[in-house]
C-alpha cells in the first residue's frame, strides 16, 4: 500500500485557516503588531525508553498483535503508547473602539511515549539464539519509533509555524482563544494522530516477507521448526 502524502492537502488547509482568522479580524493588526505581540510555539517530545520482558506465550501474543492472524505463533511484539499535550495560555488585549481583541497566545505542544515495550514469547530461554534473533528484529521497531518521534515534533513546529507566522489571533472581543482550541481540537489534534498513523506504515515494512523469513529461520530454522507457523 502505498503511502498518502498529505503535506499538499495540509497546506492548503492551513492557507484556508489563515484566510478564514484574517476575515474574523476586528482589531487593527498594526495595534498588536508594532507592540511586539505574537504567538509563540514550543513543541517538545519527551521517551522514557523501552522494557523487554516475557509475560506471555507465542499464543497470546497473537491476541494482543493488530495484524496477526487466527492461528499465527506471535513470538515478539513492539507495543507503543503515544501521548499528545497541547496547553494554550498567553494575554488578551481587547479594543473596545473596534469590538474585538488580539490573542498572544502560547502555544506549548508535548509528544511523549510511554516506555516501549517489548514481548518475546516466553518460550524462548533468554540468551538464547533464537531468543536473541527475535530481539533483535523486535529493537528495530523500537530504534524507528525513537527516530519518528523528534522528526514528529519537526513536522508539527514547521506547519504550525507557517499557519500562524508569528502573528496574534484575532477575533472578536471574548472569543479569540475559544476559536484557537477549537482549531486546536478539530485541526491539529487530528493532524497529530494522521502523521503518527504514518509512521505505522514504516513498522509494517519491517516486517515484510524477506525480514520475516530471516528471522524464522535464522538459529537452524529453531523458530519454525517449534510452531511450524510463520513468525509474526
Amino acid at each position: 500500500m502505498k503511502p498518502i502524502h498529505l503535506l499538499p492537502i495540509i497546506l492548503t488547509l492551513l492557507v484556508c485557516l489563515s484566510n478564514a482568522s484574517a476575515s474574523q479580524n476586528k482589531v487593527s493588526l498594526n495595534r498588536c503588531e508594532s507592540q511586539g505581540h505574537k504567538i509563540e510555539i514550543s513543541v517538545t517530545t519527551n521517551q522514557k525508553g523501552y522494557r523487554i520482558s516475557q509475560p506471555y506465550t507465542s499464543k497470546t501474543l497473537n491476541t494482543k498483535s493488530r495484524s496477526s492472524l487466527a492461528g499465527d505463533y506471535v513470538v515478539g511484539l513492539t507495543s507503543l503508547e503515544s501521548t499528545t499535550k497541547i496547553d494554550v495560555s498567553g494575554p488578551v488585549w481587547q479594543d473596545k473602539s473596534k469590538e474585538g481583541e488580539c490573542f498572544a497566545a502560547q502555544i506549548k505542544v508535548q509528544l511523549s511515549y510511554e516506555p516501549i515495550q517489548v514481548y518475546i514469547g516466553n518460550e524462548f530461554l533468554e540468551g538464547s539464539c533464537a531468543y536473541s534473533a527475535i530481539l533483535e528484529h523486535e529493537l528495530q521497531h523500537v530504534r524507528l519509533y525513537q527516530q519518528n518521534l523528534p522528526e514528529m515534533g519537526k513536522i508539527v513546529k514547521d506547519l504550525m509555524e507557517k499557519r500562524f507566522s508569528g502573528k496574534p489571533v484575532y477575533a472578536e472581543r471574548g472569543s479569540s482563544k475559544h476559536l484557537l482550541e477549537k482549531e486546536i481540537d478539530e485541526f491539529w489534534r487530528p493532524l497529530i494522530k494522521a502523521e503518527f498513523a504514518k509512521f505505522q506504515i514504516q513498522q509494517a515494512e519491517l516486517d515484510s516477507e524477506e525480514n520475516i523469513s530471516k528471522v524464522t529461520w535464522s538459529c537452524l530454522g529453531e523458530i519454525q521448526n517449534k510452531f511450524g507457523f510463520r513468525y509474526n
